[in-house]
């Protein structure tokens, strides 16, 4: 995949790569209860010890959902690109329930904005391992660690919030197991991670434009065509999609296609990485 990431990024910072995974702020986690285990044999023949208990119990709660409110304003402001006001809600948060999941992935996001990395990660094991069933907390972590280059680790987050069939963004969760097997040259299985993404989520783009990619390279040209399609139906034009129109184009020997796409990677894309491969492929026919 080389440099390839999770979304393409602005043209004149020097078009990121698609690839580029994004970071998602956007969630509306809510923690489950724990349940404190009492030692009920103190507790007969008197009620004190139950009523303590039941106190206990809605105070918790209190608490719970009070961490939880702060979680939802820091991640508002992290939206918003304010971070101190984020973080002063998020540290509220844990100040409330120090064992608030969503509050340590918030935190989490919020030190990987930073470049804290080491601060992220550590909050990302915290959620994962105080809340192991919130399954948006798995995927934050797993394109943590896939940013890092760290696809083994990546691809073990990514496996287990697979295995949530009821999870919203599954088919994105496919997606980039797909990308980690591209990572290890191994298109078959990404191939197969792809297939499944667009089955999961069909107005999903990026798996389309990659499967292009796959049967371009493998001279399966109808059926590159077939998948490009799909993408520009479902996406913006970008520079990875157009270069690989240009060859496909080229491949039918159809010169004013060709000349079309050529035309809309430069004016739309003049410094992306595959302008500059246009060009390079261009001289060379000469």
């Amino acid at each position: 995949m080389g440099s390839r990431q999770m979304k393409h990024g602005d043209e004149m910072t020097g078009q990121l790569r698609r690839r580029a995974i994004c970071l998602v702020v956007i969630m509306a986690l809510s923690s489950a209860c724990t349940v404190t285990e009492m030692d009920y044999s103190k507790s007969i023949g008197s009620s004190s010890g139950s009523e303590a208990a039941s106190r206990y119990e809605i105070s918790r709660d209190k608490n719970k959902e009070a961490a939880e409110t702060y979680v939802q304003l820091g991640l508002g402001y992290l939206r918003k690109g304010e971070r101190q006001r984020a973080r002063k809600n998020l540290l509220k948060a844990l100040e409330k329930d120090k064992r608030s999941a969503t509050a340590h992935n918030a935190l989490a996001l919020l030190f990987q904005v930073e470049g804290e990395y080491d601060l992220a990660e550590q909050h990302f094991e915290k959620a994962v391992n105080y809340e192991p069933d919130l399954t948006n907390v798995r995927y934050n972590y797993a394109t943590f660690l896939f940013r890092q280059k760290r696809f083994d680790d990546a691809e073990k987050q990514f496996l287990i919030a697979a295995d949530n069939v009821n999870y919203a963004r599954r088919g994105q969760v496919f997606y980039n197991l797909g990308l980690i097997a591209e990572q290890r040259n191994n298109d078959d299985q990404a191939q197969q991670a792809w297939e499944k993404a667009i089955k999961l989520n069909p107005k999903y783009p990026e798996p389309f434009l990659d499967l292009a990619e796959i049967y371009f390279k493998t001279g399966s040209y109808p059926k590159a065509k077939r998948y490009l399609d799909h993408y520009e139906n479902l996406s913006q034009p970008s520079p990875k999609a157009l270069w690989l129109a240009v060859r496909l184009e080229h491949a039918f020997g159809n010169k004013d296609g060709e000349a079309s796409k050529a035309m809309a990677l430069k004016n739309m894309f003049p410094y992306a990485e595959e302008t500059m491969a246009y060009k390079a492929w261009l001289k060379a026919r000469e």
